[in-house]
Order: C-alpha cells, then sequence, then structure tokens
C-alpha cells in the first residue's frame, strides 16, 4: 500500500511531530462461542521522541491493542474490524497499517517498528545462536552480507551492555540469564534504529536490579536515536520511571489519559484511583496496613455489562452509570477521563 497524502480521503491530517496516531481502533476475535470484542474503540498518539505506557489489569487488552499496531493478529480468527493506524516513517512518508498490504508490513516490521515481547526464552529462536538472530534482521532490512551482518550484531550486543559480546554472539538463548535474554531482544528489536519501540512487558519476571538496568538502557536508547515507545505494563512503579504520558485501558477501552505526573498527582477515574491505591509502600507493612484491592475481575470480552464496564466493581456507581457507554471527556489540556462522576469524586 502506498503512503496516505497529507489529506487523506475522509481523515484529518496526521499532524506533525507525532510517530503513530491510531484512532477508533476495533480488534476482535472469532470463537465457537462468539465473537470476543478484544479492543473497542481505542484511540491515541505518540509524539517523537516520547513513551506513552499502557497500563491496566490483565485481559485490558493492552497486548492486543500493541500486536494490532504490529498487524500481527492471527488470522482469520482475528482481525481489526475497524479504525485506522497512521505510523509516520523515518522518511515522513505516513501509512495506514490498519489497511496496509503484507508486503509493506513486512518491510516496516522489524525495520521501522521495533517489538520487545513479553516473554524472551519463548521470543528467541532456541536452535540458532543469538548473534546469528540479530544478524538475519540487518541482513534482511539493512541488505548487509553475512560478515557486515555479524559485524553489527556484535555492535548491538555491546551497546545493550552484554559482557564478553563477542563470546556470547555463538551462544544459545537457553545458556543466557533471562536479563541478557531480554537485552538481546532489545538488540534485535533496535538494531535497524526504528522510528516506533512496542514494548510489551519487557521488565516482567526481572529481579528489579536488571528492571532498572534495562529501563535506564531504554532511556539512553531513546535520548540518542528520538525513537518513540509504546510501553505495555501493568507495573505503575515502572511507568512513573520510564513514561511522559500514561493511558489507562480497562476492558478494552482506554478509561484515562493524561501525562505522567497528573495521573499520579490527581487521578480522576475510579479504576486509576484503585490501581495507584494497590501499589505498595514504603513502611507500609511494617505498619501492620494491608495492601488495598479492586473488588471483583476485569470483565470477558463476552457479556460485558451495559453502560460503564467498570461500574460493577465502582465504588461511586449509580443507575445512570448504567445507562450507557460513558464518552471520553477532556478534563484538561492534557487530560482525559471516561467517566460519568469525575467531577463529583473526592
Amino acid at each position: 500500500m502506498n503512503a496516505i497524502p497529507d489529506r487523506a480521503a475522509g481523515a484529518e491530517a496526521m499532524p506533525p511531530g507525532l510517530t503513530l496516531d491510531v484512532r477508533d481502533l476495533h480488534t476482535r476475535f472469532a470463537t465457537d462461542d462468539g465473537v470476543a470484542r478484544a479492543v473497542e474503540g481505542v484511540s491515541f498518539r505518540v509524539g517523537r521522541g516520547e513513551t506513552l505506557a499502557v497500563v491496566g489489569e490483565s485481559g485490558s487488552g493492552k497486548s492486543v491493542t500493541s500486536l494490532s499496531v504490529m498487524r500481527l493478529i492471527a488470522a482469520p480468527a482475528g482481525r481489526i474490524a475497524a479504525g485506522t493506524i497512521l505510523f509516520r516513517g523515518r522518511d515522513g512518508a505516513v501509512h495506514d497499517l490498519a489497511a496496509a498490504g503484507e508486503r509493506l508490513m513486512r518491510g516496516i516490521r522489524g525495520n521501522e517498528i521495533g517489538m520487545i515481547f513479553q516473554e524472551p526464552m519463548t521470543s528467541l529462536n532456541p536452535v540458532y545462536p543469538v548473534g546469528e538472530q540479530i544478524a538475519e534482521v540487518l541482513r534482511l532490512h539493512r541488505g548487509l552480507d553475512r560478515h557486515a551482518a555479524r559485524a553489527g550484531a556484535l555492535e548491538m550486543l555491546e551497546m545493550v551492555g552484554i559482557p564478553a559480546a563477542a563470546r556470547r554472539l555463538d551462544e544459545y538463548p537457553h545458556q543466557m540469564s533471562g536479563g541478557m535474554r531480554q537485552r538481546v531482544m532489545i538488540a534485535i528489536a533496535l538494531a535497524c534504529r526504528p522510528t516506533l519501540l512496542i514494548a510489551d512487558e519487557p521488565t516482567t519476571a526481572l529481579d528489579v536490579t536488571i528492571q532498572a538496568q534495562i529501563l535506564d538502557l531504554m532511556r539512553q536508547l531513546q535520548a540518542g536515536t528520538g525513537t518513540s515507545i509504546l510501553f505495555i505494563t501493568h507495573n505503575l512503579g515502572v511507568v512513573a520511571e520510564i513514561a511522559h504520558r500514561v493511558a489507562v485501558m480497562y476492558a478494552g477501552r482506554i478509561v484515562e489519559e493524561g501525562d505522567v505526573r497528573t495521573l499520579f498527582k490527581a487521578p480522576r477515574h475510579p479504576y486509576t484511583r484503585g490501581l495507584l491505591a494497590s501499589m505498595p509502600r514504603l513502611g507500609q507493612a511494617h505498619g501492620g496496613a494491608r495492601l488495598e484491592a479492586i473488588p471483583g475481575n476485569v470483565p470477558g470480552p463476552f457479556g460485558r455489562p451495559a453502560g460503564c464496564t467498570f461500574a460493577p466493581r465502582c465504588a461511586y456507581a449509580e443507575p445512570a452509570c448504567t445507562a450507557g457507554e460513558p464518552v471520553l471527556e477532556t478534563v484538561t489540556a492534557t487530560h482525559a477521563v471516561r467517566c460519568r462522576r469525575w467531577r463529583d469524586l473526592p
């Protein structure tokens, strides 16, 4: 598919300074039990050199959203039912990834858009040395020969802080620690200096020391390359460290969005407040206080409650909340919330 013009038919121009502009995205899966509505009308933007964190409990639709951007939803069961995914490449051309052909997507994945998957041990190929897996990306997208690609793979391992990188080139994933495997995944994702990096739970199951090193590495690489980052996580502590803006997802929808400082200091949605209240705090255990928890569970993709999907778990819900789906309202120029009662909350 060719790049869309500055004024696309039926759509406003993609504003300058943006790398990604997702508009009204709907992703669905056909199952034996019916159609699962995993993502329902999600819209967000990521600017150049910016990190947008998407947070929420498991089942909120975070990973499906990221896989939709990469067009890795398994067909025919899964499909993007509606919406546009506008992406500006390094040459300035804008493409609608939701409608792009597979040939264009093969040229974008791993090249213009890199992705760090949740679990590196299942994402890396166990039968190939890690150096070969990095070199493959360079040969495919940059046309390097084997010698140059191997040199590039070594450079990437050194860049992500792998000790004894020359020796590690010929090691297999099972010979490395979890932190090293995650660094290899980052090296693969960044090998072609992508315009956009999608990081899906990149610090899950890592100890706090390695987690801090990974976050520091991502910040350094972003500062050096101007890469935009879409950071998927459920860890609000990580969000506070790395994100510029935050989008909170619940049951396939964004329920609150804002800059990280505002959202942490003055959350407006009861769900966001519940997530923040459930974070452990220094000295809490010593004082005998129990961690707060949000009652209930995220509703499944079938038969979600009418109106506000969070209403069954919300202490502030009233009958009007179930009458219809609330819209995303503007609180300030940088803050929006999807709640009928946000003005009434203490």
